[in-house]
Parts: C-alpha cells; sequence; structure tokens
C-alpha cells in the first residue's frame, strides 16, 4: 500500500512544493482494499497482539494507548476494546479506568464491549455498584445488554455473597428473552453451592436440559462436593449416577474424591472402599486427597490397622503423602495412646521435607498428654518455635489442658501467663479448662478469680464454664454459693442442659438438701428437659441412702416408663439398698432383673 501511495503523491503537482495529506476517506478506502477491514496496519498489530495473549505487562500496553490517542485519525473504539481487555487480563482493572477516562477526554465514545470490560472490571474491584451504573449506561446509549453483561454483574454479586441477588439478576435476564450458556448456569450453581442453597442450585442444573444448555463436570462437580459436605451422601450418589449415565462427561478425580470424603465422613467405609476400586477400573488415578479421605475415614472408626494399610499402600503406589495425609494418622494414633508409631511417622516426614505443622504438633501433644507424658510434650511445644512455626490459642489450650488433666495446675497456670505475655487472645475454651482443672484439684478461690476475670475481659462464659464452677463448688463444700451462682445463672436467661441439674441435684443431695433436690428434680420436665439415666440414678441412690425404698423403686419404674433405660448402677444401687435394710428377698428380685437382662453384678452384692 505504501509504494501505491508513493505514486499517487508523486502525480500531485504540488508535491515537490509542500507535503501532501490524503483525504481521510481516501485513507480509509485504501484500507478496506488491502485489509478488507479499515484498520491500519497498526492497529492490525496491536489486535493481533492482544488476541494471542502477548500483552503481558501493564507497560506494554500503555506504550500502544499512547501512540495510540496521538494518530490521525483516531483507530477505532474496536481497537480500544482490544486493548482494554488485554489491560483486564492481567488483573490490572484500576488501568482500565484510569485509559478509559483519557479515553472520554479526547472524544472516543463507547459501545456496549467497552461498557462491558468496564463493568467486568468493577467487579473484580469489588465495585459492583458502579457496575450496576454502567449497566444503566448501557440501557441510555440505547444499546441492548447482552449476555456479557449478564455474566460479568452475576459474577461479581456472587463474588460479593450476593447470590440471591445474582440469582434474580439471571431470572431478569432470562425474562428479557436472552438465552443463558453454560458459563453463567455454572456461576449462579456455584454461588448457591457456597452458600448452601443447592436446592435452588439443583432446581436449576434440571432446568438446564429445558434452556438447551449442555450440562458440565464443573456444575455437576460443585452439586456433588456441596451435597457430600452437608451429609446428603444418597443424593450426591444419585448426582454422580446421573453424571455417569452422560456419555458426554466424564467424571474427574475431584468428583470421586468428594464422594470418597463424604462416605467416610458418615462411617460408610465400605461404600467409599466401592467408589475407591470402580474408581482405579476406570483408569482414574487416585491422587493423596483419595487416600488422605480413606484414611481419615479409617480413623475416625477407630480401625487404625486398616488406616496404616492404605497409607503403606500409598506410598508404594509412588503416591507422596502430604503433610495433611501424615497429620490424619498421626492424630489418630495419638487418641489412641500409641504414640511410638505416632512419633516415628512425626521423624519421618521430617525427613521426607514434610515440615509438620501446627494441626501436626497438636495431635503429637495432645497424645503425649493423655499418656502422661508432659514433660516430652512440653519440650515439643517449645521446639515449635525453632521450626518457624507461631504458638496459637489451641496449642496453649492443648498443653493447659494436659496439665490440668494430671493436676499439675500451677504449670498450667505458667502456661496461661505466657499465653498472655505472647499476646495471644485468651479463649473461652482456655478460661473453661483452668477453671475445670482448679476446682477438681481443689482450689476454688483460684477458680472463682479466673471466672471473674473471664467475665471482666469480656470472655463468654457458657454454659459448660458455669457447668464447671458449680460442679467446684459444690464437690468443695462451698453448697450456699454454689446455690446462689445458680439461680443468678437462671436470672440471666441461661438455656439450662440435663448436664446442669444433674450437677446441681447430686451437689444438693451430698448436702443433706434432699428436699431442696426433690423440687428441682420435678422442675425438670417445666424446663423442657427429661432426665436422664444420671438424673435418676441421683436421686434413686439419695432415696435409698434415705431409707425411702419404695419411693425409689417407684422412681424406677417411672423411668423406664418415660423411657428411659436403668443400667447396672441403677439395679446395684436398689439392691444395695435393701440388702442394707434387710430386705434380702426384694433384694434377690431385683438381682434377678439384673442377671435377666444381662448386667454384671458388682463383687460386693452376695460376697459369698
Amino acid at each position: 500500500m505504501m509504494i501505491f501511495t508513493r505514486r499517487v503523491i508523486s502525480r500531485n503537482p504540488l508535491s515537490t512544493n509542500r507535503p501532501f495529506h490524503l483525504p481521510s476517506i481516501l485513507i480509509k478506502t485504501l484500507r478496506t482494499h488491502f485489509y478488507g477491514n479499515d484498520k491500519t496496519f497498526f492497529e492490525l498489530k496491536v489486535c493481533n497482539r492482544c488476541k494471542s495473549g502477548n500483552i503481558n505487562k501493564l507497560d506494554d500496553a500503555l506504550l500502544y494507548f499512547d501512540r495510540m490517542v496521538t494518530l490521525n485519525p483516531i483507530p477505532s473504539i474496536d481497537t480500544f476494546n482490544h486493548l482494554l481487555s488485554s489491560i483486564s487480563k492481567i488483573r490490572c482493572h484500576s488501568s482500565v479506568f484510569q485509559l478509559y477516562h483519557r479515553m472520554k477526554l479526547i472524544g472516543i465514545q463507547p459501545c456496549v464491549i467497552t461498557l462491558n470490560i468496564l463493568i467486568n472490571s468493577c467487579c473484580h474491584l469489588g465495585r459492583i455498584d458502579y457496575g450496576f451504573c454502567l449497566f444503566g449506561e448501557i440501557l441510555k446509549r440505547g444499546f441492548h445488554p447482552d449476555i456479557i453483561s449478564f455474566t460479568s454483574l452475576i459474577k461479581g454479586l456472587c463474588l460479593e455473597g450476593k447470590v440471591w441477588v445474582a440469582f434474580q439478576l439471571f431470572d431478569k435476564m432470562t425474562e428479557c428473552g436472552i438465552q443463558p450458556d453454560g458459563v453463567i448456569c455454572g456461576t449462579v450453581i456455584t454461588g448457591l453451592c457456597r452458600i448452601g442453597e443447592v436446592g435452588p442450585a439443583l432446581e436449576l442444573h434440571g432446568n438446564m436440559d429445558k434452556l438447551n444448555i449442555k450440562r458440565n463436570g464443573v456444575s455437576y462437580g460443585v452439586i456433588i462436593d456441596t451435597l457430600c459436605k452437608r451429609g446428603s451422601v444418597d443424593q450426591a450418589l444419585n448426582v454422580f449416577s446421573e453424571m455417569t449415565n452422560d456419555p458426554k462427561i466424564v467424571p474427574n478425580v475431584t468428583a470421586y474424591n468428594s464422594l470418597i470424603n463424604g462416605l467416610c465422613k458418615t462411617g460408610r467405609l465400605r461404600e467409599a472402599i466401592g467408589i475407591f476400586d470402580y474408581m482405579s477400573g476406570r483408569g482414574i488415578s487416585v491422587d493423596a486427597y483419595t487416600y488422605s479421605s480413606l484414611i481419615h475415614g479409617f480413623c475416625q472408626c477407630g480401625q487404625w490397622k486398616e488406616a496404616k494399610r492404605y497409607f503403606d499402600e500409598m506410598v508404594e503406589r509412588g503416591i507422596s503423602p502430604t503433610v495433611v495425609t501424615y497429620s490424619i494418622l498421626i492424630n489418630c494414633l495419638s487418641k489412641v495412646g500409641k504414640m511410638g508409631e505416632a512419633g516415628e511417622l512425626f521423624k519421618e516426614m521430617s525427613k521426607l521435607g514434610k515440615e509438620p505443622n501446627v494441626i501436626t504438633y497438636n495431635s503429637m501433644i495432645d497424645g503425649l498428654c493423655l499418656t502422661g507424658r508432659l514433660d516430652e510434650a512440653q519440650r515439643l511445644f517449645d521446639s515449635m518455635v525453632d521450626k518457624g512455626l507461631k504458638h496459637n490459642e489451641h496449642n496453649f489450650c492443648v498443653l493447659i489442658k494436659g496439665y490440668c488433666k494430671n493436676f499439675r495446675l500451677d504449670d498450667a497456670l505458667d502456661l496461661f501467663k505466657k499465653m498472655k505475655q505472647e499476646g495471644l487472645k485468651q479463649t473461652q475454651v482456655t478460661y473453661t479448662t483452668l477453671v475445670d482443672g482448679l476446682c477438681r484439684g481443689g482450689r476454688v478461690k483460684a477458680a472463682r478469680s479466673l471466672l471473674i476475670e473471664m467475665l471482666s475481659i469480656g470472655v463468654y462464659a457458657d454454659i459448660v464454664t458455669y457447668g464447671a464452677m458449680l460442679d467446684g463448688l459444690f464437690k468443695n463444700g462451698h453448697t450456699d454459693e454454689a446455690i446462689e451462682l445458680f439461680q443468678s445463672i437462671e436470672g440471666k436467661g441461661f438455656k439450662f442442659n440435663i448436664q446442669i441439674y444433674n450437677i446441681v441435684i447430686d451437689g444438693l443431695c451430698k448436702a443433706a438438701k434432699f428436699e431442696n433436690a426433690r423440687k428441682l428434680f420435678s422442675e425438670i420436665s417445666n424446663k423442657g428437659l427429661a432426665p436422664d439415666v444420671v438424673t435418676y440414678n441421683i436421686m434413686i441412690n439419695r432415696m435409698c441412702k434415705e431409707g425411702l425404698l419404695f419411693e425409689a423403686e417407684n422412681l424406677l419404674f417411672e423411668m423406664e416408663k418415660n423411657g428411659c433405660r436403668p443400667d447396672a448402677i441403677t439395679f446395684s444401687t436398689i439392691v444395695t439398698g435393701y440388702l442394707e435394710g434387710g430386705n434380702v428377698v426384694k433384694a434377690t428380685e431385683f438381682l434377678q432383673i439384673m442377671r435377666e437382662r444381662n448386667f454384671h453384678q458388682p463383687r460386693a452384692l452376695f460376697p459369698c
């Protein structure tokens, strides 16, 4: 084209005296003739670079833009759109708006594509409100919003958690006659699943056929995962079956993993293994997550040998266990006191470069405390800092709990003091653990001070905290204070559980306040609660000690009538009461009932 242009210029008689400028209409005609459109060579270069994804730096894009705005005539809006789109793809969304404002200053008018790019950038910047303003500008300029306009807004709403608004906008879009596609349906389905609204997600998924939209594996996978996480595994299996029956969709490893994880969490290990074997049979490679889910399932059911077997199989197949896999198995072994095996795994993962995380350390520390190896637990706790890990509230609480259980209360309090010094938040769990430990250790005054401190700094004391304090006060002879605390808690509107009533009734019985206990027992049903076997046993035991054997026997019958099954302690208490009262016939009668129900007969009864 340049040669042709030179020839035209050379034929102009004025060309030798001054520069000759072709009319813009002629330039446009020449572009169209040689390039098939009205873009210059430079514009085509910019568009091609944008389409091929070669503009991956903001500086490159800015250089092109600066040159474009100096050209005469100004490039078409299509060229600017390509450049703005490329800038958006490299996540420089603020720059998209800066360049758009420069375009407006030189009189470049946007089209619907330009405004769609801006809406998309708004959503990524968390300014969905401005995105709707731009949507209004589309309408104001007489343009028609397209599927991209709606998709960007719906995606932005979902990102901000406004999923129901997105769902309503989706309905509005279909009412406007815009045909949705798989992308926008998948966005809405994913958003609904994220907020746990799997019902509407399933309904939309089911309507995709009616809308003539092809379903994809992503939507299926999200729904299956959500159903499994909420425990609706049977429904997830039905969706999975529908997915496998579609010849155009091949379930990936993620869908299988969601099912296996869901089945394992609900204790359906046999079915999980069936899915695992089916998966392997179809040539879908299992990964570390698949094995971790199975191992976790076996651990939850206490089948640590099976868990270890699958762990070994995983290693034999060349699949490297993750930190999560190791942590699951270590946690399982620690809970059953197998600290030798847990320790070996802990060392192994470090050797393989799988550095233990905070969760792994917690499991080890908890296991060492459980087996009474508190000094080792403390050393492991201290070593976390050397490994570059920061202590958190849970680390401290695990070790504090270990000290309290083993009545090393001063060590627990020292650790609590250190926790404060490190600037960590004192949690409800930590305070409750200490209050309970101090009460069990007879240090009621210290426990009371901690409870006051807890409330003064704004840490909420729940029914477990108050239960620990009440139990401590009663067991250490502070009956009047315990009754006062119970009444004050009740006045605060706390909803008591049966365990609190058991603590108070037991405390009143042991403090020779049986009539108070009897009155409180009669009020339980008025509070919307039902006595459990512990409640009945406390009352029956006290009745027997008071010589009220006939009442104790009637209470046992009432207990069974109310659907609460007596246990060996219930019958043993009544048998002992009749024996101590000299009624061997009645004692033998109840002992026979015990034998018929296969309850263990305590050695203290009929020692001969």
